[in-house]
């Protein structure tokens, strides 16, 4: 019998979806969105939808859908990521109306194939053990302490090349994950597990425990295109069954931190030409006294000295207004830093570069980076905002 499927769509706009009262309350427990009952029964108005992707609560599929088509949404996490599109070419197969988790799925499985068509990855890995005989180096010290001077086993360090290095760990743990998640496709399931086969003998990262950093050199380059799709796999699957939860596993993907993380990248990548640095969220405080912390998110240094302020905002405009409540909070990031003019970038709207003269206060021009436009486009609109930004002719606050 095939799990209850509810579906959803992000969005900011309240809507009406039937579910039993646990799916709505797993909804609420995990941040997903925003719910309250309607007179009708089982019926909920959902609203603030801040998560994509797929989720099991209460024994039903939580699907939900992105407003950014899958394929730019792979590109800006590729970007955040490395600072260039790396998953934006066509052969990691990104259908443009893929859902979300199948797409990755897909992508994950067809690029650790070709990384372990040749077999798995060995590596060195230094081991402490107690053998017959002397292998590597003799820890004396533990010999003394562990076996009360007897002359066997003998306490030795010593380098093994074996599979079961970070590269094949991370992969493996990938793959183990995304067969744990519902949504993944049949035929994918089955290349999945022969990816787990292969690595057979390979330890799988514990759930919660430090992902291992690993550095591209030319020994794993041909790990290059499938490490960054595992560790995206790792950061969205953390949720995970616990006892007495409604929340199953799932792959959720906050898209307000894909946008943020995208536009640091891109911003400071375009800054570059300008000098300074790009500064993300960027610790201060408000008040005089210091109690009123404020962290915009980019601030342009230059010699030190706070020279522009950029705050991203992952919303749409509402009848043809952005809330007001960003323009008071740049409003307070101007009147600290002295400057004449801030910046808030959408990730959607109608009109480009509005501005708002504040009476007695900075200039603070609204503006948005289309994210579903192409992506050339979208990196020009990136080197325009950037050019802007950091003109010259800036003023300061008198």
């Amino acid at each position: 019998m095939p799990t209850p499927r509810v579906e959803l769509r992000e969005a900011d706009q309240p809507t009406l979806h039937r579910m039993p009262r646990e799916v709505a309350a797993g909804l609420v427990a995990s941040r997903i969105a925003d719910v309250s009952p309607t007179v009708v029964a089982d019926e909920y108005r959902i609203s603030g939808v801040r998560k994509v992707g797929v989720v099991r609560i209460a024994g039903h599929d939580v699907w939900i859908r992105p407003k950014t088509p899958v394929r730019r949404l792979f590109s800006m996490l590729g970007y955040a990521r490395a600072g260039s599109a790396i998953w934006e070419d066509e052969d990691f197969g990104f259908a443009a109306d893929d859902e979300l988790v199948p797409a990755l799925a897909h992508a994950f499985e067809r690029q650790a194939s070709r990384a372990l068509a040749g077999g798995a990855l060995r590596g060195y890995v230094t081991r402490d053990d107690a053998l017959p005989l002397v292998r590597g180096r003799w820890r004396i010290g533990d010999q003394l302490t562990r076996r009360g001077g007897q002359p066997l086993p003998v306490e030795v360090s010593f380098d093994d090349y074996v599979e079961d290095i970070a590269e094949n760990q991370l992969v493996l743990t990938a793959a183990t994950r995304l067969l744990r998640l519902p949504g993944v496709p049949v035929d994918v399931v089955g290349r999945l597990r022969r990816v787990v086969r292969v690595l057979d003998g390979v330890t799988v990262i514990p759930v919660g425990a430090p992902v291992p950093v690993v550095r591209p050199d030319r020994r794993n380059a041909r790990y290059s295109a499938v490490l960054p799709l595992a560790l995206l796999v790792l950061s969205g699957a953390s949720i995970e069954q616990r006892a007495g939860s409604l929340v199953g596993a799932g792959f959720l993907v906050d898209m307000w931190s894909v946008f943020e993380d995208f536009v640091t990248a891109a911003l400071r990548e375009a800054f570059r030409p300008y000098g300074g640095e790009l500064v993300a969220q960027y610790a201060s405080t408000l008040d005089v006294e210091g109690t009123v912390k404020i962290a915009p998110d980019l601030v342009w240094l230059v010699d030190g000295e706070v020279r522009a302020c950029v705050d991203v905002k992952y919303k749409v405009e509402k009848h043809g207004q952005y809330p007001n409540a960003d323009l008071y909070q740049m409003a307070a990031y101007c009147r600290r830093f002295g400057l004449g003019e801030g910046w808030l970038v959408y990730a959607a709207g109608s009109d480009d570069a509005t501005r708002v003269d504040v009476v007695r206060g900075p200039r603070v021009r609204r503006t948005f980076l289309p994210v579903d436009a192409p992506w050339n486009e979208l990196l020009s609109a990136r080197s325009d905002l950037a050019q802007r930004v950091s003109d010259v002719r800036w003023t300061p606050l008198a």
